[in-house]
């Protein structure tokens, strides 16, 4: 039986943290955490976000980890239970994206991608999966995206999102007994570095880019970071204290 979500002075993990939808997620969960641990590979954007978030009253701490380095992570989990003393929420944000026809994509560009998003969710949710069932009532929100139904050049994407979509739903059935819901945000095209730099290196510019992602979704526009940290705060609320195993596409479209 699972009990009811407390949001009060929650403590949240997420990674990938220091720019784009990470960040974008540590803002919004200001409001109902009182500490948040701030990890990305670069130090310096975490160190901007963390300051933020101290601005808002918030507890924050920065760890540079590598996310496909469990050692890496689980010294920062491990950190992150020391300082804050539990750990309520976790969020693997960490992403990159290179891509390549299928025929031209070297084993180090699948593997870049396939070990940044997928096998680093995982080393995040098994580090913290401890503090998760101690808490009763945590919460994993995993990253996905709409090129999990399949997206031309980029396999190594496609396949690691579609991979974290059948993560969420296995823990989902793993953890629910234990009281943690997992759920994951299936974001469309959104206005982030990682979007911006994907355009450029195909010599579109952005403003094209945007006219042509635009065109794509029902609603007529692209997405922006908070409307993806919005998702997650819901996912994390009380509001969807029944809701595990599902993927909420944030795409302005169905």
């Amino acid at each position: 039986m699972f009990s009811h979500v407390n949001t009060d002075g929650r403590v949240a993990v997420v990674s990938g943290a220091g720019r784009g939808i990470g960040s974008a997620i540590c803002r919004r969960l200001a409001a109902s955490c009182r500490a948040i641990a701030v990890l990305d590979l670069d130090l310096e954007p975490a160190e901007e976000v963390a300051a933020e978030l101290a601005s808002m009253g918030v507890d924050a701490h920065t760890h540079a980890v590598d996310v496909t380095d469990a050692e890496s992570v689980a010294q920062a989990i491990g950190q992150v239970r020391d300082a804050f003393g539990s750990i309520d929420i976790v969020v693997p944000a960490a992403g990159n994206m290179v891509g390549a026809p299928i025929e031209q994509m070297t084993p180090e560009q699948w593997s870049s991608v396939i070990t940044t998003h997928l096998t680093g969710a995982y080393t995040l949710v098994r580090a913290s999966v401890g503090a998760l069932r101690a808490a009763g009532d945590g919460r994993i929100v995993l990253v996905s995206s709409i090129a999990a139904r399949g997206i031309a050049n980029h396999a190594n994407y496609g396949a690691a999102k579609a991979g974290t979509e059948g993560l969420t739903r296995s823990l989902a059935w793993e953890l629910g007994p234990d009281g943690v819901n997992v759920n994951a945000v299936a974001p469309g095209f959104i206005d982030t570095r990682l979007t911006r730099d994907a355009a450029k290196r195909k010599g579109i510019d952005w403003a094209d880019a945007v006219k042509a992602g635009s065109a794509l979704a029902a609603l007529g526009c692209i997405g922006m970071p908070e409307d993806v940290a919005a998702a997650v705060s819901f996912l994390v609320g009380p509001d969807s204290r029944f809701i595990t195993g599902q993927v909420l596409t944030v795409s302005g479209a169905p």
